[in-house]
């Protein structure tokens, strides 16, 4: 009996059957993040949960809500998100309002829901606590993983250049007006949650 209970524990091939990897916790993305829901529409608004779903899928994290900011700034990533779109939104109402300068909406929302989207894939926790990078996070620059999905799931192409250049890390600055909103709000959310890391300094040229 004992032999036989062996060796139902092994391969076809005779090797010992790997214990089964645990079930990647699943996550209510609207709970989450409800404002997915203001994307008017719903095909684009589909596409983010695609995106969100593919690198969560692809994660090392098991807790969606304690994803950090960043490595060096531990507050996590979720609340970071929605308050640079309640700026974002803010700002561009504000335009609208004072300026009669209008922005898409859509975009903006796709945007800065995706902006951090890649944080899933380039840290994982590490042992002993805290997170470091995953060789995606060593490798390629920040967003990039987030674009890459965008791109293969037909976020449009204004979504995902700001998704690229939303970071001051990135090569370009953004070229959209939706694009410099996002970026601005999510440098003053940085500010309030983790600190100024930016120096001013001056320089004179000569006629």
């Amino acid at each position: 009996m004992a032999r036989n209970a062996r060796t139902a524990t092994r391969t076809a091939k005779g090797r010992a059957a790997r214990p089964a990897a645990r079930p990647r916790p699943t996550v209510d993305l609207d709970r989450f993040l409800p404002e997915i829901g203001q994307i008017k529409d719903k095909a684009l608004a589909d596409k983010v949960r695609a995106v969100w779903a593919d690198l969560w899928a692809r994660s090392e994290f098991r807790d969606f809500a304690k994803v950090p900011t960043s490595g060096s700034i531990a507050y996590p990533n979720i609340p970071h998100t929605r308050s640079v779109i309640a700026m974002a939104c803010a700002i561009a109402d504000t335009y609208a309002r004072f300026h009669g300068i209008g922005t898409d909406r859509d975009v903006l929302l796709a945007a800065c829901l995706l902006q951090d989207a890649s944080k899933l894939v380039e840290y994982r926790p590490k042992k002993g606590g805290g997170v470091e990078k995953t060789e995606i996070g060593k490798n390629y620059p920040h967003a990039f993983s987030a674009a890459q999905s965008a791109l293969a799931h037909g976020v449009p192409m204004s979504v995902v250049h700001i998704i690229l250049t939303h970071s001051p890390s990135a090569a370009k600055f953004p070229q959209s007006l939706e694009g410099k909103i996002i970026y601005y709000a999510d440098q003053l959310d940085v500010i309030a949650i983790h600190g100024d890391d930016f120096v001013k300094e001056q320089m004179i040229y000569r006629r």
